[in-house]
């Protein structure tokens, strides 16, 4: 449906724009003429800039095709959303210049689209390509690294006309905007192009360690089968009988690439993360405060530009925590203990990679990778070390129970078993805590109080505070005795059960209510089946009653009662009922 839109609204553009140039030589006698006919029609400007529209846009959909190739459904999508956006906030930013919009603007503004359109398809071929390898390689980073170069040599070659642009005619105009717009995008491409620099040193890593790793399980396989041959002859020689059912011999085209585990490349994510700090936020937030002062001199505050500089700025202060938050988690991860073998016998599945883990054993298998190895949180969850290293490049928080994996390192370890007394004091401390923690928030503006979010028990304890008097008939409720040390305290194994318990009887319920379900489902399609034959039959007998039946001689009483029977009752019963009546 698009696309026959899309073809009306070509075929009605160029008839139009045809019409219009037919018309403007049909009614002037030379070139010259007609072409300041053109140029003074509103209508026929409106045409031919429409046209020219339809042109480039086509040129740049062919161009995309070419570098990108087909674009899926999802990019399809955000660029309409993005695109739209950047459209309504560069037409919101060209209301603070106090100048004409002409021609040289819609070549400025469309030349910045462009770019925008361009450097999101490509930022967005280069996050796929970090999630899975694309199916033809050669071609896909042809393609790709041809685009990324041209977008940023396009963005680099509008950002210095528009800078000579600036300073030959030495005071703010509408050039300032695209030239900071321009800064952007180039610094976007850069950004862009240097991630793909580290995809693609990551993939090389990560190939030569295959291949490496490769020949060495191929050494050990031809190590292994000269041992098993050498074994057989030794015991061939001295006479002894050797077993019918030997096992085959291991062989070297066994050991398939897809088998070998590699570490890979361990700083990759601290690299990205540097580079989205510098790139991404910190170069971006100089150019928006730059853009920001100037506009503010000399035409005033920027509204539109507003949103942007808070964005860049929270992104720049929450990348820059998360970045400090990695690096001392990173730091920490080390201190973590390895799961031992009961730990993988309640939970030996990865949450993230869903592989099985199994216990790290250096000395018992040497060949083992460190990315493979499981760790145990403070948590007591347990993941690969690969796998939380590169979680933890996003967030800093357990992917199970969303508990922080920063704490201190008193928090980290655990107490001794024979140290009773510390547990139950540090347990005192988490109840006594609680409460206080669990209050109402408070906000002190001078002299007056406003709290929010407390219950009628927090409210007494407050007006308690403050010296307010109690509410007749209202006493305050008796407090909960205060745990001794040698009351029993729930421990973390029955907390574990209760909640196993708890997620058990909820898949109970789960189970019932869809089997439920299932029957109820099974009994509306048999309701609808004999609804189905009803009227089924119902047609019959409607279909059926208003024909006479014309058979032989032999029936003469069988048509006389369906005669009946349709038409009603016999004479001689109408007369009675009319007696009746009357």
């Amino acid at each position: 449906m698009s696309k026959m839109r899309l073809g009306w609204y070509a075929g009605v553009s160029t008839a139009l724009a045809g019409a219009v140039i037919m018309s403007a030589f049909h009614q002037r006698a030379n070139f010259y003429s007609a072409m300041v006919y053109l140029a003074q029609s509103n209508f026929c400007l409106l045409a031919l800039v429409n046209f020219s529209l339809l042109l480039y846009s086509s040129f740049v959909y062919g161009l995309t095709r070419l570098c990108y190739g087909t674009l899926r459904a999802v990019e399809v999508e955000q660029l309409t959303e993005r695109a739209w956006f950047a459209i309504t906030e560069t037409c919101l930013a060209m209301t603070i210049f106090r100048e004409e919009i002409g021609a040289w603007f819609l070549v400025m503004f469309t030349a910045l689209v462009t770019g925008k359109v361009w450097g999101w398809i490509g930022d967005g071929r280069v996050e796929f390509l970090e999630q899975q390898p694309p199916p033809n390689p050669r071609l896909f980073h042809l393609r790709l690294s041809i685009s990324l170069a041209m977008s940023f040599l396009y963005d680099v070659w509008i950002l210095r006309y528009a800078v000579h642009n600036v300073i030959q005619q030495a005071r703010p105009n509408m050039m300032v905007m695209f030239l900071f717009e321009f800064a952007v995008l180039a610094t976007c491409s850069w950004r862009t192009g240097a991630r793909y620099i580290l995809v693609l040193a990551e993939q090389n890593i990560v190939k030569v360690q295959t291949r490496k790793r490769l020949l060495e399980r191929r050494q050990e396989v031809r190590e292994q089968r000269e041992s098993i041959i050498r074994q057989r002859q030794q015991a061939a020689a001295a006479g002894e009988e050797t077993p019918a059912n030997d096992e085959p011999l291991p062989s070297e085209d066994d050991v398939d690439e897809m088998d070998i585990e590699v570490p890979g490349w361990a700083t990759k994510g601290e690299w990205v993360l540097w580079l989205d700090l510098l790139s991404e936020d910190m170069i971006k937030l100089g150019i928006y405060v730059a853009f920001f002062f100037m506009l503010l001199m000399f035409y005033g505050l920027p509204i539109h530009i507003m949103r942007d500089l808070f964005m860049t700025s929270r992104d720049f202060v929450k990348r820059l925590h998360a970045l400090l938050r990695y690096r001392r988690a990173i730091q920490e991860m080390n201190r973590y203990p390895d799961a031992t073998a009961e730990d993988l016998a309640q939970e030996n599945t990865c949450i993230i990679c869903r592989e099985e883990m199994r216990p790290w054993d250096p000395v018992g298998n040497p060949s083992a990778i460190d990315r493979v190895r499981p760790k145990k949180l403070p948590c007591s969850h347990i993941l690969h070390l690969g796998c939380l290293k590169s979680w933890l490049e996003r967030q800093q928080v357990c992917p199970t129970c969303r508990s922080p994996v920063t704490a201190d390192r008193a928090r980290q370890q655990a107490p001794a078993g024979n140290d009773e007394a510390a547990v139950g004091q540090r347990r005192q401390d988490e109840q006594q805590r609680a409460p206080r923690e669990g209050g109402p928030r408070i906000f002190n503006l001078g002299p007056i109080r406003l709290g929010f979010g407390g219950n009628n028990q927090q409210v007494r304890e407050l007006a308690r505070q403050f010296g307010v008097p109690q509410i007749a008939g209202h006493p305050p409720p008796a407090a909960a005795p205060a745990p001794t040390p040698t009351q029993s305290q729930p421990t973390i194994g029955d907390n574990i059960q209760s909640i196993g318990n708890l997620i058990q009887q909820s898949e109970q319920m789960v189970q019932r209510e869809m089997q439920r379900l299932h029957m109820a489902q099974q009994e509306l399609q048999i309701a609808q089946l004999l609804m189905v034959e009803l009227q089924r039959l119902q047609q019959r007998a409607c279909s059926r009653a208003p024909t006479t039946v014309s058979g032989p001689a032999d029936f003469p009483r069988r048509s006389t009662a369906i005669g009946e029977s349709a038409h009603g009752p016999p004479r001689g019963d109408r007369k009675h009922a009319r007696h009746s009546r009357g």
